[in-house]
């Protein structure tokens, strides 16, 4: 979901000891190979994670509903390393505030910040894949409705969605009213008051928050280049912006600030990598013993989510300033993964949906109306084919759209942005 292309130099200036925000040396960072590809390997693992999390919702029971034979320890395990979506994206917002929000400060504080250029940069990496994502969700959302619904995935009907205490109906989410207050960026807010996200695509609820910060941040860095005058203009959109979207913007915006965060503070030469992973698996644990202990508390459930974001901060400090071996020799793996891992967000859920109901609605298989044991055959086999099926096709999609993107950028900013 972040911009990959965001990893680049640019001017540096001379590093002055004791400057809070410390340009040269983040530039710096970022033309470490090592560096680059550690953030390609969190951002292509996170969506992976993403991806077979969700997997498991419209093909097998919640966990509650099994039956004690049917949860040996390795279906305990699968449902405990499933259930992470949320600190997935969580992850994403991290790197997407060290990336954008801190090359965004470097810039603002070498006094090269572009505001124009900016809009631009983000606009184009949004929406060169997420404008036909959306028209896909559409086509995909549409067939299954109209000719596979006997399961009751788009309805709302099947029960797996009472067994997750879920009242989302794709079908009442497939209006072009919707597909609009997709199209710009408002689902989700304030308890879908503007739009919920389209059809069977609900994990686009993320892009809109994207969005929003890159847009908060920009009129903010614009403000800081303006005159008087233009400035309070900009910055009073800017808090307008921020106070209409609502509190769970606001708690989303502060994670992103977490990651520019992690940009601003000087890397430590102390090794705080591995005891910043340790406190994150840490609080992983303490997240999953408060599901299952059904505690409601949401200021403690919201301290935890803010857990995960500070120490994935930390272990981005850590990683900073260091040449990284490993990482390094993984280099091209983790950039071919994560090359799409946008693309693989953007659309892996209506593809699921999609795919498990015509399975149903096909062969008549029980188990697709009523929900499978992740143990039995026929759950494992499809499971496996979602994943699959997921991949390879976001895969495609990402060389047909997503790396398109440079040219897409060029091209708005020859047209749009003369001078």
């Amino acid at each position: 979901m972040i911009d990959g292309g965001a990893i680049a130099g640019g001017h540096q200036q001379t590093e002055r000891k004791g400057d809070l925000i410390d340009p040269s040396r983040f530039l710096r960072d970022l033309t470490n190979p090592g560096l680059v590809s550690a953030i390609d390997l969190m951002r292509w693992l996170a969506a992976a994670v993403v991806v077979i999390s969700h997997a498991r919702f419209p093909l097998v029971k919640p966990y509650a509903l099994l039956l004690p034979e049917q949860r040996p320890l390795w279906v305990q395990g699968w449902y405990f390393v499933t259930g992470y979506y949320v600190e997935a994206v969580l992850i994403f917002f991290v790197l997407s505030g060290f990336l954008v929000g801190g090359m965004g400060l470097a810039r603002l504080k070498q006094g090269t910040f572009d505001a124009p250029g900016y809009a631009v940069d983000r606009f184009s990496r949004l929406y060169t894949a997420f404008l036909p994502a959306l028209l896909l969700s559409v086509v995909l959302t549409w067939i299954g409705m109209r000719w596979f619904d006997a399961t009751g995935l788009y309805s709302g009907t099947h029960p797996i969605f009472a067994a997750s205490g879920t009242t989302l109906v794709f079908a009442d989410n497939a209006g072009w009213g919707n597909f609009t207050g997709n199209l710009f960026m408002l689902q989700w807010f304030r308890e879908n008051l503007f739009a919920a996200p389209y059809g069977a695509n609900p994990p686009l609820y993320t892009l809109s928050s994207e969005f929003w910060f890159y847009a908060v941040f920009g009129l903010l860095g614009a403000a800081a280049n303006a005159r008087a005058g233009k400035r309070v203009v900009l910055i009073t959109l800017a808090v307008t912006a921020t106070l209409v979207l609502g509190s769970t913007f606001w708690a989303y915006l502060g994670m992103w600030l977490i990651g520019v965060a992690a940009a601003v503070i000087r890397p430590t030469r102390l090794p705080i990598t591995i005891p910043a992973l340790g406190l994150f698996g840490a609080i992983l644990i303490l997240r999953r013993y408060i599901d299952a202990a059904g505690i409601t508390d949401a200021l403690l459930r919201n301290a935890v989510l803010y857990g995960v974001c500070i120490s994935m901060a930390l272990v981005l400090i850590g990683l900073r300033g260091r040449r990284l071996a490993w990482a390094e020799a993984m280099a091209p793996f983790n950039k071919a993964m994560a090359d799409f891992s946008y693309s693989l967000y953007l659309i892996h859920y209506p593809l699921m949906i999609l795919f498990v109901a015509m399975l149903g609605t096909l062969t008549g298989a029980p188990g697709f109306a009523t929900g499978m044991a992740p143990a039995e055959p026929l759950a494992l086999a499809v499971y496996a084919g979602v994943i699959v099926l997921c991949f390879g096709a976001s895969w495609i999609f990402a060389q047909i759209f997503e790396r398109r993107t440079t040219l897409v950028r060029g091209w708005l900013k020859r047209h749009l942005l003369r001078r």
